[in-house]
């Protein structure tokens, strides 16, 4: 506890020595807007999947504010293909924090960073403050560089090295779209549209839909994913699988999906549902090994609905407008909870998902309004 406090203090202190040397030139809201600059780029480098969804409304903002622009983001590994294809931007420049301790890998993506040339650099925070967003927005050469207040956050960065500072709040007291909003509706970068927009690539609806084609059965796909990245955010594995058999035993077409990090929880919900489902001498439904985050929301657009926990996906079920029941334990979901009416989201009592019946989570899901066929070719 005390080295990693250490480093802390270190890392503020050089930061903040860093951030003096790295001076910009001021630069008012309004004169940036008017200025119109012409290649931006934008670094928002945390790797929670679910907020960098929430956040496609803020680079919405910035390609209306913007529309003649070259925008290019900057993004952790695990969302590029949250991104890959958003329609407001122009580029995605994956920085792998890993990689790039090494001397060689690091040269090559600042090599690239510079190319850019851009003239101007946002820095876009979470709820947390990213030093390497700061740090890699600098290094691009950017001359005018605009981001959210360090300060609130610990760190002494934005007042020296920024030339815009934004408002920032470590804490989320709206809903995460919102707070991904606030600091640009600040400076006037501003958009009345607030849906997230996942886009899965051509390539990616062809295997959704050759996935989708080997699911046996008749009638709409009855998509599950009884994993999540947090432990406390799993509804109980016997309870997933309870709904699951019971959606077999009515004959409808079940898949399963699970992400790479879901071993464990798969593990528990298959044991559960073959042990179900075995009196009866019904298969197991099909687990579709781990894909790509494009290829989920192409089968999540395919879906007539969708039972999933608090984690990535329920957000992607949201920008593609899949009928889901979300099932939320800590997490409030008035603050993460997809702002889609094709989400249903469904609280444990006291925040604790093991109060959360089987019955009700099973009525509540099959009679989710239906989606009419795939709503792509």
């Amino acid at each position: 506890m005390r080295a990693h406090s250490l480093r802390k203090d270190v890392k503020r202190t050089v930061s903040g020595a860093l951030a003096r040397l790295c001076r910009r030139q001021p630069v008012t809201a309004e004169q940036l807007r008017a200025a119109q600059p012409r290649r931006i780029l934008v670094v928002r480098q945390h790797n929670q999947m679910g907020d960098m969804v929430c956040a496609t409304p803020a680079l919405r903002a910035l390609r209306e504010t913007f529309p003649q622009s070259e925008i290019t983001l900057v993004c952790a590994p695990v969302n590029r293909d949250v991104v890959l294809h958003n329609p407001h931007l122009d580029r995605v420049l994956v920085f792998d924090k890993r990689a790039c301790t090494r001397p060689l890998p690091l040269l090559r993506f600042l090599g690239e960073l510079r190319r850019l040339r851009p003239d101007a650099a946002f820095v876009l925070n979470s709820v947390s403050y990213s030093v390497t967003s700061a740090a890699l927005a600098a290094a691009s050469g950017a001359p005018l560089l605009i981001g959210g207040d360090s300060l609130p956050f610990g760190f002494d960065i934005s007042r020296h090295a920024y030339s815009l500072v934004m408002p920032s709040q470590p804490d989320l007291d709206r809903h995460a779209v919102d707070h991904n909003l606030a600091p640009l509706e600040a400076i006037g970068i501003r958009t009345a549209d607030r849906r997230i927009v996942v886009v899965p690539a051509a390539a990616e609806e062809a295997a959704a839909r050759e996935i989708d084609d080997h699911v046996p059965g008749s009638g709409g796909l009855w998509l599950l994913h009884p994993g999540a990245g947090k432990a406390q955010n799993r509804w109980p594995a016997g309870r997933f699988a309870e709904v699951a058999a019971r959606a077999v035993r009515e004959g409808r077409r079940v898949l399963v999906l699970q992400g790479p990090a879901d071993g464990p929880a798969m593990a528990d919900f298959s044991t559960e549902v073959a042990g179900r489902l075995a009196p009866q001498e019904l298969p197991s439904p099909p687990v579709n090994p781990p894909v790509t985050v494009g290829v989920c929301a192409a089968l999540l657009a395919r879906a007539e609905r969708f039972l999933c926990n608090d984690t990535g996906l329920m957000h992607v079920a949201g920008a593609v407008g899949t009928p889901t029941l979300a099932l939320f334990g800590p997490t409030d979901p008035a603050l993460w909870g997809p702002q889609a009416p094709e989400v249903l989201c469904l609280r444990g009592a006291q925040g604790r998902l093991e109060t959360l019946e089987t019955d009700n989570v099973w009525d509540l899901w099959r009679r989710l309004p239906p989606r009419s066929g795939p709503t792509r070719g």
